[in-house]
């Protein structure tokens, strides 16, 4: 594990652009084995867990309306295709033939590929955010955390979203070394 997942959960941590992160006590990049022996696990790590946990259902939130543009636009595209395939049978048993017909089954394509764009990025969002929370949760039982998180997602007369929480951290006696 990278160690400096250590340090963004401690109060002491400095943030050095040049260097990275660094430890607040020794001015030097994190050098302990499994665990950091001087950690303080209060203001930042609650931020942190607050931070990570409201990203991480924010993702979530957006599955039912990731799927819901994938059903509209592929309706969408299969509409077009099939009029375009259907018109173009018309008219060419007409005796003419025309461009039209490809042109909107190739919008119908390009809805097709508009209809999965969302999921692409529902996909690497959740991975993203998973991987964060999964990091956090394993580092927290490592120094012997537990943490029950509530969030309650609000928004505000412009449509501004926001987020109150309602976090209870406790110290168990189990700790991974």
């Amino acid at each position: 594990m990278d160690l400096t997942q250590h340090c963004k959960i401690c109060d002491h941590k400095i943030i050095d652009f040049k260097t990275g992160t660094l430890c607040g006590l020794t001015n030097k990049k994190p050098d302990f084995q499994h665990k950091c022996g001087v950690i303080k696990l209060e203001v930042e790590f609650e931020k942190n867990i607050e931070n990570v946990n409201i990203e991480y259902e924010a993702v979530l939130k957006t599955k039912t309306d990731t799927i819901g543009h994938i059903i509209m636009y592929s309706m969408l595209a299969f509409v077009l295709i099939l009029g375009g395939f259907l018109l173009g049978k018309f008219i060419l048993e007409k005796g003419v033939i025309s461009t039209i017909p490809i042109v909107i089954m190739t919008i119908g394509l390009a809805a097709l590929g508009f209809a999965f764009a969302p999921l692409n990025a529902y996909n690497t969002n959740l991975k993203i955010a998973k991987k964060r929370k999964d990091a956090l949760d394993t580092v927290s039982k490592m120094y012997g955390y537990d943490y029950d998180i509530d969030i309650t997602h609000l928004k505000d007369s412009l449509g501004n979203k926001f987020y109150e929480t309602d976090l209870k951290i406790r110290k168990t006696s189990n700790s991974i070394i």
